[in-house]
């Protein structure tokens, strides 16, 4: 009776009887779905778990395992939930696997090419060894029971199993690292990188497979091809030559659109939403085209997404577009067909105890070969230890180059249900390890950098420099990057650039990139640019990109958007992941038109006073007074002066004075100054003020006075009596001495660099300045020497002046004996 009620209702589903209740069914499922994966990552989350690992488990309860249960599809005409997603999504899919591509920025693996892919073969390659070894007896079981095997189809799984042990799922490595906050970092960008080596790999070996692949039957012996010819090595040379021919034409098409649309919109931020729509119908039509031949369309897809040309307005308007719809949407349906398929019932060859152990078994060859072969490459190189665990972690997600082997698998009956629910759990389970085990790495390594001293004081030149240069808007751009780069002496300097934006309530959503353009722009351009953070976004980027053309100095950019209030959060979080030894903010005030400093933003003194005291580096507060414009330029060449220096691209000399009272901060002063008297282009001069009376060695007492003359005594016989830095030594008896000392010093220099100043300093220091907190208290966060030069009642004085405190891991040991500092919780 039932299958005569079955044998119906398929005659009325072919009739078309149920046409509705089947559209009806399927948006129910992606509508769960959609739901089901917004519940479970507002939880997961906190655990670490990255968003794919919610869409998988999303599928799971309205595939066949949970829904599938109480609800039989079958009576629509569909098999279960997992394929009714998938055949609903097709085109979504191909969509997704372009932007997939279009995403994949190759200059990370050009940035770190060498140590990308030293890491990415030593982990595949000890996975090819244990997939090897212990791919028969994964085989056999799978096949419990069966004493004899066929020789085809277990190399077949072999090879399939070595495919999906060694893959990397460079999508879910991206949103991992991104939730981590680690892109900045060298760990990040190694691992991003090392993870495109392994899915470019993985991709080019799942193509070749996918050329007139042979099927099996039940028993595993290879079924014969409808066509003799096509089993011939020569022939299937011929097709897989005219399956590439016909991606290459559909991929020079697409370029060759994409730049064309480019010169149309020559001067536009974006295209029409018809342009939008018509390049996305090129592109599912490209897809099909090739499928047509046998290859597939999403591989097809994912191809001319890599070779999308990144310039110009198409490929801005495709990744703005689709960013949102992509990851809030396709993204979450595609995953969760994975995890849709997962049926439990038909793993009936099985125990429980069977089970869990050949999930267990497939787990631990797969996460004892990545990360054990990640931390062998690693260290043969010079990583970290700490570092390779986390890429170990972090390379072993899986989901995408794996899930294409298995789909074939299934395909061509090589791996039959049980296969694919081991393999499957599998791989959710190593997805499921990484993110918890790499988050607390990285929290580990946090807390280490935060209770570690990272000071100039105790930087030696020939090391690296990482400077984190804080914005709020392109205004302060060049002064910034100047700083920076003059920084850099004569070593390299690694900067960042961290733009920082407030977020409105007024606004739609956080992140926004949609621009507002005056001319010609649509109805809905406009409406973007008025929601949007974009413009703000773009006018700095536009700055930045300008000074790098100029300088030829890399500049790596990040952007902040968040509230004040939790604004310093943000930025120690970046000098953690960039590992900065300096963080330099603006001041709150601006230099006006007439050279007078206003205050526009009151609040971002309160954000510069939290940065300075939560900080895990050296701070500095730059009062900008249009540094590098003031200065003398070299143009004074012909008047008998110095040539224009090559590494000066501006031609500019600066004077920069370092002032030193004494005290930690002061120290901090001069020894940055010293690294920019490396420099070509500056000249610097410390001035020591000294009590009246009172020798260079007095106050032998005091510790910290000790230690001020120790630095000092180091830093004349190597920079002074070299020549490398000049000066000199003014003795004052009071706070009004040495404002008047230090009123005539204004006008001489283009930069001050002073030294905050804590209170309660030695008493050298306490007598130098008294008097003066009853003459300038305006800003007390930059001290009483910064407080003054940054101050209008200062005559004669346009020099920008950098502040600089020290940091402290003393002090902030004492804030927080547990080890994690309040502010940053």
């Amino acid at each position: 009776m039932a299958e005569d009620d079955e044998a119906k209702c398929s005659a009325d589903v072919a009739e078309g009887s149920y046409f509705m209740a089947g559209v009806l069914a399927i948006l129910g499922l992606m509508a769960a779905v959609l739901v089901l994966s917004g519940l479970f990552h507002s939880v997961l989350r906190r655990v670490g778990q990255p968003s794919i690992i919610s869409h998988i488990l999303a599928g799971v309860v309205v595939g066949p395992t949970v829904l599938g249960r109480m609800v039989d599809l079958r009576q629509l005409g569909m098999k279960d939930a997992g394929r009714a997603l998938g055949d609903a999504i097709y085109y979504l899919r191909v969509v997704f696997m372009f932007f997939i591509g279009l995403e994949m920025d190759l200059r990370y693996l050009r940035r770190h090419l060498r140590a990308s892919i030293i890491v990415a073969f030593g982990g595949s390659a000890l996975c090819l060894v244990l997939a090897t070894i212990s791919g028969p007896f994964f085989y056999g079981l799978l096949h419990p029971g069966q004493r004899t095997f066929q020789p085809e189809s277990l190399y077949a799984s072999t090879a399939l199993f070595m495919l999906v042990l060694t893959s990397t799922a460079s999508p879910v490595l991206i949103r991992i690292v991104t939730e981590l906050k680690i892109t900045g970092s060298e760990t990040g960008q190694l691992a991003i990188g090392t993870a495109f080596a392994n899915d470019i790999a993985s991709l080019a070996a799942i193509s070749m497979m996918v050329v007139s692949p042979t099927t099996y039957d039940k028993d595993g012996k290879p079924l014969p091809p409808p066509n003799r010819l096509v089993a011939l090595p020569v022939v299937k040379v011929i097709m897989f030559l005219w399956m590439a021919f016909n991606v290459w034409v559909s991929v020079r098409i697409m370029v060759w659109m994409t730049r064309l649309v480019n010169k149309t919109k020559q001067g536009k931020q974006y295209i029409s939403k018809y342009e939008l729509f018509a390049m996305l119908v090129l592109i599912v039509g490209l897809s099909q085209h090739v499928q047509l031949f046998g290859y597939s369309a999403s591989m097809t897809a994912f191809i001319i997404g890599i070779t999308t040309p990144r310039e110009g307005p198409t490929a801005r308007t495709l990744i703005d577009r689709l960013a949102y719809p992509v990851h809030s949407i396709i993204m979450p349906l595609c995953f969760s067909t994975i995890g849709a398929r997962l049926d439990f019932a038909k793993i009936n060859c099985f125990t429980p105890t069977q089970f869990l152990f050949v999930v267990t078994y497939t787990t631990l060859l797969s996460t004892i070969g990545r990360v054990v072969g990640t931390v062998v490459a690693g260290r043969m190189i010079g990583i970290p230890a700490r570092e390779t665990l986390v890429l170990g972690f972090l390379l072993n997600v899986k989901g995408y180059a794996d899930i294409l082997a298995i789909n074939l698998g299934d395909s061509t009956g090589i791996w039959n249900g049980a296969a694919q629910g081991v393999l499957l759990l599998s791989s959710i389970i190593t997805t499921f390890m990484a993110g918890p085990a790499s988050a607390a790495i990285v929290r580990q390594q946090r807390s280490a950098f935060q209770y570690r001293s990272h000071c100039l004081q105790h930087l030696k030149l020939d090391q690296e420099l990482r400077v984190l240069v804080c914005v709020h808007g392109a205004g302060s751009v060049h002064s910034m990057l100047t700083l920076a780069e003059l920084s850099k002496g004569a070593t390299p300097v690694a900067i960042y650039l961290l733009h920082l934006i407030e977020l409105m309530s007024s606004r739609k959503y956080a992140i926004t990139h949609f621009y507002h353009t005056g001319d010609g722009a649509d109805e809905e351009d406009d409406d973007s640019g008025r929601w949007g953070y974009a413009p703000v976004i773009d006018q700095v980027v536009a700055a930045v990109n300008g000074f790098t053309n100029g300088t030829f100095i890399p500049v790596r950019q990040m952007t902040a958007i968040s509230s004040l209030e939790t604004m310093d959060a943000d930025v120690c979080n970046g000098a953690e992941d960039a590992r900065a030894s300096l963080v330099v903010v603006p001041f709150h005030k601006e230099q006006r038109y007439d050279g007078r400093m206003v205050c526009r933003h009151d609040n971002r003194r309160e954000l510069n006073q939290r940065i300075l005291q939560r900080a895990p580096c050296t701070v500095g507060v730059l009062v900008e007074r249009r540094l590098g414009t003031i200065a003398e330029r070299q143009s004074t060449a012909a008047e008998g002066g110095p040539s224009r220096s090559a590494d000066d691209p501006a031609g500019e000399t600066h004077n920069v004075v370092a002032v030193f009272l004494g005290g930690p901060d002061d120290r901090e002063a001069v020894a940055y100054a010293t690294r920019l008297a490396a420099h070509p282009s500056v000249t610097v001069m410390v001035t020591r003020f000294l009590p009246a009376g009172a020798s260079v060695h007095s106050s032998t007492e005091e510790e910290e006075a000790m230690a001020d003359e120790e630095f000092m005594a180091d830093f004349y016989a190597r920079f002074v009596a070299p020549g490398h830095v000049s000066y000199t030594e003014r003795y004052v008896s009071n706070g009004p001495e040495l404002v008047e000392s230090l009123c005539s010093m204004a006008g001489m220099y283009s930069l001050f660099v002073v030294g905050k100043g804590a209170d309660g300093g030695s008493a050298a220091v306490t007598q130098m300045t008294s008097g003066m907190g009853g003459l300038y208290e305006e800003c007390p966060e930059l001290g009483h020497v910064g407080d003054l030069l940054s101050s209008d009642d200062l005559s004669g004085c346009c020099a920008s002046v950098l502040v600089l405190r020290q940091h402290n891991v003393r002090q902030r040991m004492k804030q927080d004996p547990n080890g994690v500092d309040d502010g940053l919780r």
